[in-house]
């Protein structure tokens, strides 16, 4: 018993030696593993992207609300900027236009006619002015008599009135041709309503329209695209955000492949990370997720509108 006792002590500094060494060997790979975090590096990085026009979507929309009446283009169609792509249906202003135009033209005949009446008349009275001037002359050298000079004056007189009535009647019917001509301006215009045209040169990539079918003022019909020029815009992980800078080379492929079908350069970064992606089709997909928004610049290859891609960042 006493043997033991007097080894209890020898016992202690044993158990507190094993203690001390094994928090010691611990601290020591607690060490480790922070080193090797701090100088855990990437060569690269992965996001998602889909390929999209760099000039944005164009929307094709109709002016006003009608049914439409024929359909010029199909999904695909390469069109130019200002191409007759829908025809609505115009009812009554197209009525309302040939009207007027008809009326027009019934003025201008009439104007015509009013213009060689009154070239006839001019020459009339130019012709009676100098029947009485010559009357007035022998009436003063008394070889005409006051009775005739009368005649003639009162002859020359109304050739007067009656030239200035057919000039006052070309004057109002000119204005008249003013006023129609007005209304066939505003009735084209109108007419130009009833029309869909493309908003620039490129691709149709939808046309959610048929024959028949009513549509409301600005609504949106389909959608185009440029086709000159492409970029991806492309989502990189907050863990990863910090690596990213504009000028970084990019390879781009597939989604989930390693086939590289275009390389590329990072154009643009966001300076604030986003809580949504905006690649996912449901918010839950979203939620608890941060990334930092890119745009690639891509050269070479075949790229697809819409698709998407996967981008590959170089660090180093």
């Amino acid at each position: 018993m006493k043997k033991i006792i007097n080894n209890i002590p020898l016992i202690a500094f044993c158990s507190f030696s094993l203690l001390a060494s094994s928090c010691s060997n611990k601290k020591e790979r607690e060490e480790k593993d922070r080193n090797a975090d701090s100088t855990l590096t990437f060569s690269s990085i992965i996001g998602v992207g889909k390929v999209v026009p760099a000039d944005g979507w164009l929307q094709i929309s109709s002016p006003i609300t009608a049914s439409v009446a024929a359909i010029n283009v199909q999904e695909g169609d390469t069109v130019s900027k200002g191409q007759l792509l829908v025809q609505l249906r115009e009812d009554e202003t197209a009525l309302d236009a040939a009207q007027a135009q008809a009326t027009l033209e019934s003025l201008r005949a009439t104007h015509q006619s009013q213009v060689e009446d009154l070239k006839r008349e001019e020459i009339s009275l130019k012709q009676l002015r100098e029947k009485y001037e010559t009357s007035n002359e022998l009436y003063r050298k008394n070889a005409e008599t006051r009775e005739n000079l009368e005649i003639d004056l009162s002859n020359y007189q109304q050739q007067e009135k009656r030239v200035s009535s057919l000039r006052k009647q070309l004057l109002a019917n000119r204005a008249t041709e003013k006023e129609q001509q007005f209304s066939i301006d505003k009735a084209r215009l109108q007419q130009k309503d009833f029309t869909v045209l493309a908003p620039g040169n490129g691709i149709i990539t939808d046309l959610s329209v048929e024959v028949g079918q009513s549509v409301n003022a600005n609504t949106m019909l389909g959608q185009m695209v440029k086709n000159e020029l492409i970029i991806i815009e492309a989502e990189i992980d907050e863990l990863f955000a910090d690596s990213v800078t504009v000028g970084q080379q990019v390879t781009i492929n597939p989604i989930g492949k390693n086939q590289v079908i275009a390389k590329g350069i990072v154009r643009y970064v966001s300076p604030t990370l986003v809580n949504k992606s905006i690649f996912f089709e449901t918010a839950n997909e979203a939620e608890d997720r941060r990334i930092r928004q890119i745009k690639v610049e891509p050269s070479g290859g075949s790229l697809l509108i819409n698709s998407k891609v996967e981008v590959k960042i170089q660090l180093r």
